[in-house]
């Protein structure tokens, strides 16, 4: 029986999680669970002056926000640990003194300016800069040593082959293999002390014995020269799967342009994190079959493979996240639609105001409860939902203008409004509290009088009450906006007609 396999997320905490990067967090996670696997989170933080506390707080509050938990990292700890890179410094160090011994790495000192220099004098030539011309690959003992003796600062280089290739089998792009020719001789250690990317992350990988690196398809290039580091240590390299990027809708690279592409700008505009979890599981994946789309975290759990992972890029469609997180506000129940809805209550200042006098409601989470049960699946997005309910809590509520001028601002409806405010202030008592049929009873009753059907009567209140016009049942509506404001409402809109 193979060992359970072993993934990571190692995020560089130099922003916020991006979307790309939480789909990568997503999809090592899930390998991880569907096969009891352990996922570990590792913090690379050896850009210095780039990496930040609050992007490290960042992401982990993404993570936590997906319902993204990790087994081993910087604050759960570990058998594998430090999880912090910035703290694996000695680590690395010893590594490198390793290759260094085998003649595999070797001293550059050649600086930006340098390096700038060289390539403008290339491109001035006609020809190609590859990055890297091999300044100091073959310099002497005596040379190295004078300019040691001169403090230039130095970094350390990976000496690669100069012929053969470099090939491996990728879990989701098949065979890929690089002619060793091309490979330019990076960076392993800058002048600053710290590691480059392309090296500690090979040391952490092997070191934390992770058994698949699944990450985008934009590391496929750096993944010939990370297995050159493996094979000059004298390791077996992991299986790497690098899963396509995901595009816009306008299928280019996914950027602010489209719209929001953090996990924490979708989250502030109100989509759900089982949501996020189901809709970014579908970005390069996919159930099989006749699956339904809308899943919990638990039912993806259940269905990845990675052999499901597709090879071609995925587009982001912000529509279909949208519908996603309205399926999931729907399957709520009623509690926790309650709950959701709360804080956007807190937002503007809407209570329960005990004179209006709302039959069946004591108290404002009790009359939200009632006032999200009329909506029933119209409550699909916490971003609509203020103006759907704006009219329970305050007088100053969104007015569908189109609908106001067909349905209230003509000589009839205001006789027809009037008309039922009367009815409705001689025919039920102000000072109690009214059930949805007592105002039925009252409407039809006027419409009768007034020689009209009802709907006529109901079509001008329903947007003289709720500022649409279409809404819950109008005598629901009128029960819980409550008599007094009710009469308020029809008065004051008839007298704008």
């Amino acid at each position: 029986m193979c060992p359970a396999p072993r993934v990571r997320f190692a995020p560089s905490p130099t922003g916020h999680l991006h979307v790309g990067g939480a789909r990568t967090a997503l999809f090592n996670w899930l390998y991880a669970r569907s096969q009891k696997g352990v996922f570990v989170l590792r913090i690379e933080d050896t850009d210095q002056e780039r990496s930040t506390a609050a992007s490290y707080a960042a992401i982990l509050e993404g993570m936590r926000w997906l319902g993204l938990d990790w087994n081993e990292g910087p604050d759960v700890g570990g058998d594998h640990g430090p999880y912090l890179q910035s703290q694996r410094l000695d680590i690395y160090r010893q590594h490198l003194e390793q290759l260094a011994a085998a003649g595999l790495a070797y001293k550059c000192f050649c600086s930006a300016e340098d390096l700038q220099a060289r390539e403008d004098e290339v491109k001035a030539a006609g020809g190609v800069w590859e990055g890297y011309d091999g300044h100091c690959r073959n310099l002497t003992a005596d040379q190295i040593a004078t300019a040691e003796a001169a403090g230039k600062p130095y970094a350390w280089r990976l000496r690669t082959p100069d012929e053969g290739m470099t090939f491996w089998y990728d879990i989701i792009l098949d065979k890929l293999e690089f002619q060793n020719e091309v490979l330019v001789d990076r960076v392993i250690f800058k002048a600053d002390g710290f590691p480059t990317y392309q090296f500690a992350c090979v040391i952490d990988d092997h070191l934390m014995e992770i058994s698949h690196v699944l990450r985008g398809d934009d590391h496929v290039s750096n993944t010939p020269f990370q297995l050159l580091i493996y094979q000059g240590l004298g390791w077996k390299p992991p299986k790497f799967g690098h899963m396509p990027m995901i595009l816009g809708p306008d299928r280019k690279r996914l950027s602010k342009r489209h719209g929001a592409t953090s996990v924490q700008e979708f989250q502030k505009q109100g989509i759900l994190p089982a949501a996020m979890l189901n809709y970014l599981s579908l970005l390069g994946w996919s159930p099989g079959g006749n699956a339904k789309e809308v899943m919990t975290a638990r039912e993806i759990i259940g269905k990845f493979s990675l052999k499901k992972v597709g090879s071609s890029p995925a587009a982001f469609d912000y529509d279909k996240l949208n519908h996603i997180n309205g399926e999931h506000i729907k399957a709520l129940d009623p509690g926790q639609k309650v709950q959701l809805a709360l804080p956007l209550l807190a937002e503007r200042g809407w209570a329960l105001d005990p004179g209006w006098l709302v039959h069946g409601a004591d108290s404002t989470e009790a009359y939200l409860g009632r006032v999200l049960g009329t909506l029933g699946n119209r409550f699909s997005s916490l971003l609509t939902l203020p103006d759907q309910i704006g009219f329970f809590f305050s007088e100053d509520f969104y007015v569908d203008q189109e609908a106001w001028t067909e349905h209230v601002g003509t000589e009839e409806a205001g006789t027809f409004l009037k008309a039922l405010a009367a009815a409705l202030e001689e025919g039920l008592a102000l000072d109690q509290a009214h059930p949805a049929p007592a105002f039925e009873e009252v409407v039809r009753r006027c419409a009768e009088q007034q020689g009209v059907k009802a709907g006529q009567l109901i079509h001008p209140a329903r947007v003289a009450l709720t500022g649409q016009s279409r809404s819950a049942g109008i005598f629901d509506v009128m029960e819980l906006v409550g008599l007094r404001r009710t009469i308020e409402r029809l008065r004051k809109a008839a007298g704008s007609a």
